[in-house]
């Protein structure tokens, strides 16, 4: 397994939350985001964010513009 600096987790993190990575390279993020003081409550809220957003989605709530544009801002 290849070691990955911070830039590359961070760079992949939502591919790798998505499980759009393939599984090498899903076990290396997770190997550093789980050792990494860093990476790992970065990871850790885009996680909790994902969840929260397909609930809400689920449960049919309509998610305000005003934080749409909040997140999207985030995540550029």
């Amino acid at each position: 397994m290849r070691h990955l600096d911070c830039e590359d987790v961070l760079r992949e993190v939502w591919s790798y939350l998505d499980g759009e990575v393939e599984e090498t390279r899903f076990l290396e993020i997770q190997a550093h985001v789980e050792e990494c003081a860093g990476c790992g409550p970065r990871y850790e809220f885009q996680r909790r964010l994902i969840m929260i957003i397909q609930t809400r989605a689920r449960q049919g709530y309509p998610i305000p513009e005003t934080l749409r544009q909040r997140l999207f801002r985030l995540l550029e």
